[in-house]
């Protein structure tokens, strides 16, 4: 199994969404695919099904409130499953992110334990960059994608960080989010963080702003089967399409194998 891990350097930037709607995408390609999320917002649960937010999850296993944490997920209709983080008081996250200061490899011992097979893949919905709970979700990461929007703030504080998140892990790919190419700020912005990361920035990883976004997720839909057609729907479907492809180039045909896990 190989672990995506979802990031960004703001709030604000469409992480959740992402990963909730790549491990949608994902799924509908017969992809084994488990979603984590160690985000205190706790938002993914909500994203992939739950009619309300999750009271218990990753958080109070990390925290050492209940174990194991895989009783505590669900799937939803799509096929996904997903292990929301959980409602946590400050007293619980300080007591968790203590952990991961002393654990550095939990979160990566603890998908190692899931039993997938070596094509299904786990994408992890993090905090912000940097914190505790994004440098365990790197530091698990065969892959880590940073989303980011173009806006002049966002991308100066991922400028300002690429080369630490870069130094955790080798495999780093830029995703800009709610595009606009009519902004023509926007395409200055791109062109300076495009010095900034170099080949992390690929023409591929763009995601068009679509204001009918947040309203199929209000109905609990997904934009790519409200409006197939429009042009954020087409970017999803061609990120989930590099993914998949990725995913599959980069399986190893040993399951026994280390990387196979």
């Amino acid at each position: 199994m190989k672990t995506v891990a979802l990031v960004s350097t703001v709030g604000g930037a469409g992480r959740t969404t992402l990963t909730a709607a790549l491990a949608v995408l994902l799924a509908r390609r017969d992809r084994p695919v488990v979603a984590a999320d160690i985000d205190p917002q706790n938002m993914l649960g909500a994203y992939l099904g739950l009619d309300t937010f999750a009271q218990v999850g990753f958080g109070h296993a990390i925290a050492g409130r209940v174990e194991p944490w895989r009783g505590n997920t669900w799937r939803n209709a799509e096929g996904v499953l997903f292990a929301p983080h959980g409602e946590t008081t400050l007293a619980e996250r300080m007591a968790y992110e203590a952990r991961l200061a002393a654990e550095p490899r939990w979160l990566a011992d603890a998908l190692a334990r899931i039993d997938f097979p070596p094509r299904g893949v786990a994408l992890i919905d993090t905090a912000r960059f940097p914190s505790q709970q994004a440098a365990q979700a790197v530091r698990a990461a065969d892959l880590v994608l940073c989303v980011t929007p173009p806006e002049p703030a966002a991308c100066a504080t991922l400028a300002r960080c690429f080369r630490n998140l870069r130094d955790s892990s080798a495999n780093v790919k830029v995703v800009v989010n709610r595009l606009n190419p009519a902004r023509e700020m926007q395409r200055d912005v791109l062109g300076l963080l495009r010095a900034a990361v170099g080949d992390a920035l690929e023409l591929a990883h763009r995601v068009h702003f679509d204001a009918a976004m947040p309203e199929s997720l209000a109905r609990g839909g997904w934009l790519f089967d409200d409006v197939p057609h429009s042009q954020a729907s087409h970017d999803l479907h061609g990120l989930a399409n590099w993914l998949d492809a990725w995913l599959e180039s980069d399986v190893d045909p040993d399951p026994g194998s280390e990387r196979a896990r």
